[in-house]
């Protein structure tokens, strides 16, 4: 069995068929969803906290609407065509 290096794990990082994890994204959208729709509510009930629990709440639901700097970066060599204008309309219609 060969010795595993960051250049071996570099090749078959590069080798994976495996698509885009959709669990995240799906999870964001529905958490940004809920959100939305219940945005009298939570307004509401951050304005009974107290400024710490406010800041706490605020930067656990951050990560969900917000996409982390590493998630931004898209590597659309391995897309078709069709994947890509997809990607292109989403980012255009706000979805």
């Amino acid at each position: 069995m060969g010795k595993f290096t960051s250049e071996t794990a570099r090749a078959a990082g590069r080798k994976s068929k495996r698509g885009a994890a959709k669990t995240t994204i799906q999870t964001r959208k529905f958490i940004y969803n809920l959100l939305n729709l219940n945005k009298s509510k939570l307004k509401y009930m951050l304005e009974e906290l107290t400024p710490r629990e406010f800041v706490d709440f605020y930067l656990r639901l951050l990560p969900y609407i917000l996409a982390p700097r590493t998630m931004q970066k898209i590597d659309v060599s391995e897309l078709s065509k069709e994947e890509i204008s997809d990607m292109v309309k989403d980012i255009v219609d706000g979805d």
